[in-house]
């Protein structure tokens, strides 16, 4: 695994949100393809999950995904993602669960240290799920509220 990562740095501010992803946008620019490509990022406990992603008039491409600890800023994880791949968050959320399963697995391995795959398992699907779902669960049980589908 590699140290800080200098393109973290670079993602301190966020420019904007994108409701497409659902996720803040650190960096943005168009291309002369006329593909927008952004950078955005959401945290997910004491992990930094970056998702590259190109948007065009009729689709949205997903580029890559960094996996990063929060604190340190130590890069986890590089999620390499082939050429062409439809972006959607449940694509991501299933590379990430996978990624860091294997991440686990293999450190607990080196470290010679047992761990409960299972929880370990349940635990980022929970943890996924609100990270990338959360809000988008609020937002459908608000507009039902408000259009008396749930009467509370």
């Amino acid at each position: 695994m590699e140290n800080t990562h200098e393109g973290l740095a670079k993602l301190t501010v966020p420019i904007g949100f994108s409701d497409t992803t659902g996720m803040s946008v650190y960096q943005s620019y168009t291309a002369n393809s006329g593909l927008n490509y952004i950078v955005g990022m959401r945290e997910m406990q004491d992990l930094l999950i970056v998702e590259q992603i190109a948007e065009g008039t009729a689709c949205t491409f997903l580029c890559g995904i960094l996996i990063y600890h929060k604190e340190t800023k130590t890069l986890l994880k590089e999620i390499e993602i082939d050429r062409n791949v439809n972006y959607s968050r449940e694509k991501v959320v299933t590379l990430v669960h996978k990624a860091l399963l294997q991440v686990l697995s293999n450190a607990s391995g080196k470290e010679y240290t047992s761990i409960d795959m299972q929880s370990a398992n349940e635990f980022l699907s929970e943890a996924l799920d609100k990270c990338y779902f959360e809000n988008s669960r609020k937002t459908i049980i608000d507009w039902a509220k408000t259009v008396g589908i749930i009467k509370n």
